[in-house]
């Protein structure tokens, strides 16, 4: 049996909602499908068939959305218990996305070429990239590579950092703690201290693992944020939460007791902000903030159970939702751009991500089951949905279970 003594959490959401990057012109363009040589065609159908579809677009949608298709596949693969796959894909993600997003000179000036915003090859936006170091992440820690996975949840911050040509301080709790975690297995107290004092900047009641603590429990809840056209002729770009879930909260059997699991990370939030800050819109490539906007780094963690948190978002049916479901972004040519140039809104973006990640540090051994039971607005469980899965050790003394609404094929949300 495996326990934790942190208390009982409070299962709760975040709420701020802001949008970001966009774009002008026309309708959307329709882009040729490639037809598959027999030789993909019987790749395709050599992968797991949850995968397939994914694999079949990868193909036929070809350079321009191989980035966002490998996402998509890795999160799902990750999910399905197929890690490798996970691991092949979500390292070509990285690989691609480096080539533009790295932290050099050669990166910098291929970010400089802009051009019709829906024309580019997709590398994600800020919060997206990061979640491919972040998943990359946990493959790591799941095989004992404690090095590779800080350095992978450390690159994840700084492409949380990136935004267009600006640098802004990064504030992705979850990749700060599971560092730290990193650090902690790696031996290096020291280390580990440095990110968890960090971490207590963006989530002060946040659990920080204890001395016996061997193992770590991650849940998903909800669906990705959306990335939308608007205004006329969609030149606009509006973020909004999620849609079609109703798991806000998870809990775990612990003992005969339920506990909650910690909201660490609101992927909405990150999202919809740079560096905690809400945008208002992007200028001449400069990003503007809203003003007058409250501190809510550590919403997640200020309301009380029983609050309707996630209810503020228009998906889980909050009134709260009126006059922040969206905040309108205009996007302008970029400095030696054509004031003519035709800007399109790009909304292309990773629809599998959760809406929010939650993990508790426990005490655990190798096998050990976990049973997670996944809560609406108002704290009671969602009729049918549910997760079970188990903790598997590294052969290094740590651990790690990870549980999700969104499992294929279980009867999650879609």
């Amino acid at each position: 049996m495996w326990s934790t003594d942190k208390g009982m959490m409070k299962p709760v959401l975040a709420t701020l909602v802001a949008g970001t990057l966009a774009g002008c012109a026309t309708g959307p363009k329709v882009y040729d499908r490639a037809t598959l040589a027999p030789a993909e065609q019987s790749l395709v159908d050599s992968k797991p068939a949850p995968l397939r579809a994914d694999f079949q677009n990868l193909f036929e949608e070809g350079q321009r959305n191989k980035v966002l298709n490998l996402m998509e596949i890795g999160v799902k693969a990750y999910r399905a218990g197929y890690r490798q796959e996970a691991k092949n894909t979500l390292t070509q993600a990285r690989l691609e996305i480096e080539n533009v997003y790295a932290d050099n000179d050669a990166a910098r000036k291929a970010r400089s070429i802009w051009y019709e915003e829906a024309e580019k090859d997709f590398k994600g936006e800020p919060y997206e990239r990061s979640m491919v170091y972040l998943y990359l992440g946990l493959i790591y820690l799941e095989e004992g590579d404690y090095g590779n996975a800080r350095a992978s949840f450390l690159a994840g911050l700084l492409q949380d950092a990136f935004a267009e040509e600006e640098q802004n301080s990064t504030d992705f709790a979850l990749l700060l703690y599971l560092a730290g975690w990193s650090a902690m297995q790696m031996g290096s107290d020291q280390l580990a201290k440095e990110h968890f004092e960090e971490l207590k900047l963006y989530r002060p009641d946040a659990p920080i693992p204890e001395a016996d603590d061997n193992a770590l429990l991650i849940v998903e809840t909800g669906n990705s944020p959306r990335k939308l056209g608007d205004g006329v002729g969609h030149y606009q770009l509006v973020y909004r939460r999620g849609k079609n879930f109703q798991d806000v909260a998870a809990e775990f059997r612990n003992g005969e007791e339920w506990s909650p699991v910690y909201p660490m990370e609101d992927i909405f939030f990150q999202a919809s902000t740079r560096g905690g800050r809400a945008i208002d819109r992007i200028v001449e490539g400069q990003v503007k903030y809203k003003e007058n906007t409250r501190a809510v780094g550590s919403t997640l963690s200020n309301v009380s159970q029983n609050s309707a948190l996630a209810g503020f978002s228009a998906a889980a049916g909050g009134a709260a939702a009126v006059g922040f479901g969206a905040i309108s972004l205009i996007s302008v040519a970029a400095d030696g751009m054509s004031a003519s140039a035709n800007t399109r809104a790009d909304t292309r973006y990773w629809e599998g991500l959760p809406d929010t990640i939650h993990l508790m540090p426990v005490t655990a051994a190798d096998g050990d089951p976990v049973t997670v039971r996944f809560l609406d607005e108002y704290g009671q469980p969602v009729p049918g949905l549910s997760d079970n899965t188990e903790f598997k050790f590294d052969g290094r003394g740590a651990g790690l279970a990870f549980a999700t609404s969104r499992r294929p094929n279980s009867g999650g949300n879609p």
